[in-house]
Formats: structure tokens, C-alpha cells, sequence
């Protein structure tokens, strides 16, 4: 076992505070069906008419989710799903709250890692019960803007700097079931003072209490490099810290994981393997 997957078990080993802990997250690793949850039947069949009766997009075909990389229940890579299917086990597990703001960043700028974000978002959509919120906050490199065809729309940035529009304004469709999109709006220098504005945690306090089904997950630049992502992961529950294959050193992964903290550190995804 590596340092870093040493350091990983640990975090959350402490977190966990049990004496098996290390045993339970040496096969966590691998990313293992989780037990779920119970809910009422009659809660869950009520969620799933009222999400059923939400406005659908005209949606991508399956041959334009190919193409933009994007996870669909009937795709032939069966393994590459249910390793997102998995992830998403494990993030509802690990909470007792209804829903939760999920933040993804990886170690070091990666163009890739946006992808982590969409394909999470997009398997939270895929159970009838529950809707996913997309939001782009790699302002300088909105990867996802091109993915959704968000390139120029009214966006976050938008929304944090005016006093006249509302989230639903700037929450565009995004072709694909029960998932929407803020894209990063207007171009802006010094994004990190907008999200450390009321109106940012307003914004995340409205969009986890609003709706007990949406499941929001924010895209974010580097936890290294960038202050906006260290901003974002004190407003999230929850956060997802994409690794880099061949692409960071492990004192560089420690680094991340510790400016993160145990508490919210939820997984390591190796990226690009």
C-alpha cells in the first residue's frame, strides 16, 4: 500500500473513529457496493412522479453523450458506470443529511477532471427519484460550458454580481434528464471575492434546501492552485479530490488532502488511468 492511500485510510479512519476502520477502507479502495439507505416506498414513488413531471430538455442521443464523454445507463462500458454508480453510493452513505453539496477539484489543473464532475452529476440523474445541479466554478477554464453548448449563457459569475436575477435565471437545461447547468457566466478577475460573498452562500444554503432531491455538485479549479476552490470546499459538504494519473506527486496529493480535511474529503478518483 502506497503513502498516499496510507494517509487516505487514515483521514478517514479517524474520522470514522472505529477500531476495524482500516480493514473497512481497504476494500472502500475499490469502491464496493455500499448499503443504502431505507426510505418510505410511498416517499419515493411521490419524488418520482413529481421529478417526472418536471419540463424534460430535448435530450442528447446516445451517439452525442459518446461523444462528450458523457456516462448513459445503456452505454457499453458497463465498468466505467457503475465505478460512478459506486462513488455515488458512497457519497450518500456517508451523510445523514437529505442531500448534500458535493465540491470535485483536482490535485493539480486538469482538463479532464470537469468530466468527474459531469459524469457524477449525470449519475445522480439517472435515479427517477433525484435531480443534479451542475455548476461551473473553474472560471478560468470552463471545461463544461463546451459539454452542455453553455458558451456565452448567463451564468454564476452573473448571478453573484447582479442584484436583479435569480438562480432560476442563470439554471439552463442540459439535454440530458432531471440534470441542469450553471455555466460560469461573464469572464471575471478575482472570482475568489464572489465566493466569499453572502449571495454565493445563500446561494448553496437555497439550492440544498429548496429542493430535497437535487443533488448539486460544483466543478472547481486545483485545491492547490487556485483560492477559489479552497473558498468552495468550506461552503460543500462533501469533496471529491481527482488524482492525476502520472500527473502529481504524492506529496502534492497529502497537500491537497490536508487543505481539504478529513472531514469532507469523500474519495480519490485516479483520473486518466
Amino acid at each position: 500500500m502506497s503513502t498516499v492511500e496510507k494517509a487516505f485510510l487514515k483521514s478517514i479512519a479517524d474520522k470514522k473513529g472505529d477500531d476495524d476502520a482500516h480493514k473497512d477502507l481497504a476494500d472502500d479502495l475499490d469502491l464496493p457496493p455500499v448499503p443504502q439507505k431505507k426510505h418510505d416506498p410511498n416517499q419515493l414513488s411521490s419524488s418520482r412522479r413529481s421529478i417526472a413531471n418536471i419540463d424534460q430538455p430535448e435530450r442528447f442521443t446516445k451517439a452525442e453523450l459518446t461523444a462528450r464523454r458523457l456516462i448513459y445507463s445503456t452505454m457499453s462500458d458497463q465498468k466505467t458506470l457503475n465505478h460512478y454508480r459506486n462513488l455515488r453510493t458512497r457519497l450518500l452513505s456517508t451523510t445523514k443529511k437529505e442531500n448534500f453539496v458535493t465540491m470535485v477539484t483536482p490535485v493539480v489543473p486538469d482538463k479532464e477532471a470537469m468530466l468527474v464532475s459531469a459524469n457524477l452529476a449525470a449519475t445522480f440523474a439517472l435515479d427517477e427519484a433525484k435531480t443534479s445541479m451542475l455548476i461551473e466554478a473553474n472560471i478560468d477554464d470552463p471545461g463544461l460550458n463546451s459539454t452542455f453548448d453553455m458558451s456565452g449563457k448567463q451564468g454564476l459569475i452573473d448571478y453573484l454580481e447582479s442584484d436583479e436575477l435569480d438562480s432560476g435565471t442563470v439554471l439552463h437545461k442540459s439535454g440530458i434528464a432531471r440534470l441542469g447547468v450553471v455555466p460560469s457566466g461573464t469572464v471575471r478577475e478575482n472570482a475568489a471575492e464572489y465566493f466569499t460573498s453572502d449571495k454565493m452562500q445563500s446561494l448553496i444554503h437555497e439550492l440544498v434546501n429548496r429542493y430535497p432531491d437535487r443533488f448539486p455538485i460544483i466543478n472547481a479549479p486545483s485545491i492547490l492552485e487556485s483560492a477559489e476552490a479552497r473558498i468552495l470546499a468550506e461552503l460543500c459538504d462533501q469533496v471529491i479530490l481527482v488524482v492525476p494519473y502520472g500527473g502529481c506527486s504524492e506529496e502534492q496529493i497529502l497537500k491537497a488532502s490536508v487543505l481539504i480535511g478529513a472531514e469532507k474529503l469523500s474519495g480519490l478518483v485516479l483520473n486518466n488511468f
